[in-house]
């Protein structure tokens, strides 16, 4: 296991997953205002990495998800031969390495102008949870804390909409709402003291925020909508910083995408 010491980055490393998060949240800016529609979703992934090529990135952090209507409730969709539909939804999940530190970003959008009433709805739950959770990073609190806050927020959201009964919860939202962030992807560094406490976060510690919800194999409006909104955060002294800087709210996703 590795030491908890290594869980709090150093200046250079900050300073490293800044600008890997800076690039990546570029590229996500960039695919969210072109034209997708009639595109497959690997002519969409193939069209980010030539942008991705003109950049001082190192690497891919990790290969690129992109998912399409159905495929938005498929946690890690690889890019395939389907084509992209008008009132679909695309979620894209990237993020490069710059000097040895990577990023990890997600996004999810229509692939027309604006969302359906439905898929607003549920991505507005997706989204108060991940904001409500970015709210409460602090040092001294946990994973797990946040974790549990998170599913919170999902449930009274789908509970209130009618989308879900409360026992189907764990089916929609099957993954944690956070993992470490570092030289890897998901950071080999330990979630639980040796007592099995939870690790209480410090300044310095990076983690991703990633509340998603993923309907599938249902015979009402809400079929086939997933919805995943990922950032990277940086703890601080008395609070934490989002170093991830893409677009996520309804109203700026739609503007992006008026033109397309």
């Amino acid at each position: 296991m590795r030491q908890k010491s290594s869980l709090i980055k150093d200046k250079e490393a900050v300073k490293a997953m800044r600008t890997a998060c800076g690039i990546s949240s570029q590229l996500h800016t960039l695919s969210m205002t072109g034209a997708v529609v009639g595109l497959t979703e690997k002519e969409l992934a193939q069209k980010i990495s030539r942008v991705y090529e003109t950049t001082e990135a190192g690497s891919w952090a990790y290969p690129m998800l992109v998912g399409a209507g159905s495929r938005t409730t498929i946690i890690h969709a690889q890019p395939t031969q389907k084509k992209i539909k008008e009132g679909e939804l695309v979620l894209i999940d990237m993020g490069i390495k710059y000097k040895g530190f990577a990023s990890d970003i997600t996004r999810t959008w229509p692939a027309g102008k604006k969302f359906t009433k439905e898929q607003k709805t549920i991505y507005e739950i997706v989204l108060t949870a991940q904001k409500e959770v970015i709210k409460a990073t602090r040092p001294g609190e946990t994973l797990t804390g946040l974790h549990a806050l998170s599913k919170e927020i999902l449930l009274e959201g789908l509970l209130c909409h009618k989308v879900i009964s409360k026992d189907e919860f764990s089916e929609v939202f099957p993954h944690k709402t956070s993992h470490w962030i570092g030289r890897l992807v998901h950071d080999a560094c330990p979630y639980f003291n040796e007592d099995e406490t939870a690790v209480k976060l410090e300044a310095g510690m990076l983690f991703t925020v990633e509340p998603g919800l993923y309907l599938k194999n249902r015979k009402d409006k809400y079929n086939n909508i997933g919805v995943r909104i990922e950032d990277v955060v940086l703890v601080t002294e008395d609070g934490c910083e989002v170093i991830s800087s893409v677009a996520k709210e309804v109203d700026e996703i739609e503007e992006l995408r008026a033109y397309c």
